[in-house]
């Protein structure tokens, strides 16, 4: 055991857990341990109680805990931090999916002012990046592709890449579904939004803050300015796997667990995230285990190789 989770502030103060003190770890199943009490027995006046800061350490901005979260968070819009991250969200494999720029080519590309907001990303100076050490023509080439490609990426994805808070991928999925240009959304009410099907009051409230901001609204628009698709497409899906649910497990050759679950869902289908009776099928990779275990025991999951997957749609 290397680590254990500690970072409720509630948590601590109602245990008063201090520096210095000797604790219990529990561990139950599966989950991260956690720290069940504190021995004070153990204490020998040395323990110091736990400050929480008041600042944030990257910006300096004061912190403050939002009700009903156990998190602090800054409210500074323009903290680097922030700004770093926002960054690294939006090229990630979950929103804009860009390829030849991960993590450390983002924060570098930051450091050297050439990235600060995500339009930035498609003013980069690739005949400045070419001189860079480690830099070749190759490199930038397949940097400029996939920055390219990712303008035409899904609305979802680019929804999905601006990091608003209780937005994840389904979300973004689902928020898309009642839009035909993303700017529509600069004037949906909580209220309409709340009426899609998966939105709960406290997602639309975040997503009505966020494109009712002006800021935002500018960076969108120059977005579309420097071409990045806005329009959501109309799905072209086949209707082949209407109605059926679909599970992968094990090591997947012919296709990524990103590909199978567009897959399934371009075709009309639906991913579940665990084996249950509501299961249709299973699709079994290499060294499937439990779960194809578990499948075998409910006589209504037909398990499937890949390629008997893809027949299935082909």
């Amino acid at each position: 055991m290397s680590s254990v989770s500690l970072h409720n502030s509630d948590n601590i103060r109602d245990k008063d857990i201090r520096i210095g003190d000797t604790v219990l770890v529990q561990r139950a199943g599966d989950v991260i341990p956690y720290i069940d009490r504190v021995l004070p027995e153990k204490r020998d006046g040395t323990e110091v109680p736990i400050d929480f800061p008041v600042l944030c350490p990257s910006c300096q901005t004061n912190i403050s805990r939002p009700e009903g979260e156990v998190v602090y968070r800054c409210s500074n819009t323009e903290c680097p931090a922030q700004a770093e991250e926002r960054l690294i969200h939006f090229v990630s494999k979950d929103a804009m999916d860009i390829d030849g720029m991960g993590r450390e080519t983002v924060l570098d590309f930051y450091r050297r002012g050439w990235l600060t907001t995500i339009p930035d990303i498609y003013r980069l100076p690739y005949d400045a990046i070419l001189e860079l050490d480690g830099w070749k023509e190759k490199s930038v080439e397949k940097l400029k592709t996939g920055i390219d490609n990712s303008r035409q990426q899904p609305l979802w994805r680019l929804l999905n890449g601006f990091g608003i808070r209780h937005v994840g991928a389904q979300t973004a999925k689902d928020l898309v579904k009642s839009v035909q240009h993303l700017t529509d959304l600069f004037h949906c009410t909580t209220e309409q939004l709340t009426d899609i099907e998966g939105i709960g009051h406290k997602v639309a409230a975040s997503i009505t803050d966020f494109f009712h901001n002006e800021g935002n609204r500018h960076m969108i628009r120059t977005l579309e300015e420097l071409g990045v698709a806005m329009h959501q497409e109309a799905p072209a899906t086949s209707g082949k796997l209407d109605g059926l649910t679909f599970l992968f497990t094990g090591s997947l050759t012919a296709f990524t667990r990103d590909q199978a679950k567009e897959m399934v869902e371009r075709n009309g289908g639906r991913l579940l995230s665990s084996i249950s009776p509501k299961l249709h099928y299973l699709v079994a990779g290499e060294k499937a285990g439990s779960k194809l275990k578990k499948a075998q025991d409910i006589p209504s999951i037909q398990v499937l190789s890949e390629d008997e997957f893809l027949n299935m749609i082909s």
